[in-house]
């Protein structure tokens, strides 16, 4: 079980989106634990939408998804206005992960299986507090 004491920001926003729901909502509980508002998603249908009327400050979002793929998801991200300046962060257990986030142009990057206090600090340099 995650400890999630971490008490790192006021009201900022969090778009979660992993196919892995034991994922999702470790990670809403912990984030919310950490003071961010969080919404998520496992199935990304109109994500490009729901992410433009939430505004979050940051994007979690899983590269490889069943029945999607992140990094179409993260192209569609990009070339939206509406959410082109949301930083992206890309997480997976993929051996290549890394190099696809990188090639990708997002703003980082996590490799699963990661800590929390990684994730808090990945956060931290990418939303404002």
């Amino acid at each position: 079980m995650f400890l999630c004491d971490n008490k790192e920001v006021a009201q900022k926003k969090v778009f979660v989106i992993d196919d892995d729901e034991a994922i999702v909502e470790a990670l809403t509980l912990c984030l919310s634990d950490g003071g961010y508002v969080v919404e998520a998603m496992q199935k990304p249908i109109h994500i490009v939408d729901r992410i433009a009327v939430f505004t979050p400050d940051v994007i979690l979002l899983d590269l490889f998804l069943a029945g999607e793929d992140g990094r179409h998801i993260a192209k569609a991200l990009k070339q939206d206005e509406r959410t082109a300046a949301i930083p992206v962060i890309m997480f997976s257990a993929h051996p290549a992960g890394r190099a696809e986030a990188e090639e990708l142009g997002v703003a980082g990057f996590l490799a699963k299986p990661f800590a929390l206090d990684e994730l808090f600090r990945v956060l931290r340099t990418h939303v404002p507090q």
